[in-house]
């Protein structure tokens, strides 16, 4: 008998099965509203987009969540909307758990967001062949985004005014990124939004690239 078949009869054995992904396993129960909690199921992370991740931004600028208008991503309030949208369960819950809780979804939903070594030299290439009005795409050159006119740069930030933001500063702005990125491959912007959220800060790194603007 193989190791890996005795550690998985072992586990069962103990009732503890094998791990799944994106699901946070609590050290005791959790309670809310009436009902027991013994896990969080983050597993629909795997189904939500880049206009998710805008949506959220978007929606915490509303709540005048000051802390995300800077670096978004990094944020306790930001964790909790994009989970809140991947377990399918109310914001309110994950606004009510304990901190320690919270932690471990916040760590599990920014693990998941974490950079590949997809962006480079004004080169993004995707983890996954990304799929969008019949063709296929596997990187997107950017450095296109060297040549763009301040005038580019300001319906950009007509286009967020439009779709609900204030313009702040633009570098942390994911509705901006798929903007900026669509113009420099001229394609429309919905080609970056409906990329997978595992793309965002690639994405964002790519766009905002210092060397495109030396």
């Amino acid at each position: 008998m193989s190791e890996e078949i005795k550690t998985q009869e072992t586990a069962q054995a103990e009732g503890k099965g094998p791990e799944r992904e994106h699901v946070v396993v609590l050290k005791k129960p959790h309670t809310w509203e009436q009902k027991e909690y013994t896990e969080i199921d983050l597993g629909g992370l795997d189904t939500l987009t880049i206009q998710d991740a805008i949506n959220a931004q978007k929606d915490l600028f509303g709540q005048q969540e000051v802390a995300t208008s800077l670096l978004c991503e990094t944020t306790t309030a930001f964790a909790m909307e994009i989970a809140a949208k991947a377990s399918g369960l109310p914001i309110e819950f994950f606004r009510m758990l304990p901190i320690g809780i919270g932690k471990r979804v916040k760590r599990t939903v920014q693990e998941y967001l974490s950079k590949s070594d997809g962006a480079e030299d004004g080169l993004l290439r995707l983890r996954k062949p990304h799929y969008f009005g019949g063709e296929q795409y596997t990187e997107f050159d950017l450095s296109g985004i060297a040549d763009m006119s301040v005038m580019q740069e300001s319906a950009a930030e007509n286009i967020m005014a439009r779709e609900g933001f204030i313009i702040t500063e633009n570098a942390f702005n994911y509705l901006y990124a798929c903007v900026i990125a669509g113009m420099a491959v001229d394609r429309p912007k919905e080609l970056f939004t409906g990329l997978p959220l595992y793309e965002l800060l690639n994405l964002k790194e790519a766009v905002n690239n210092l060397d495109f603007f030396e």
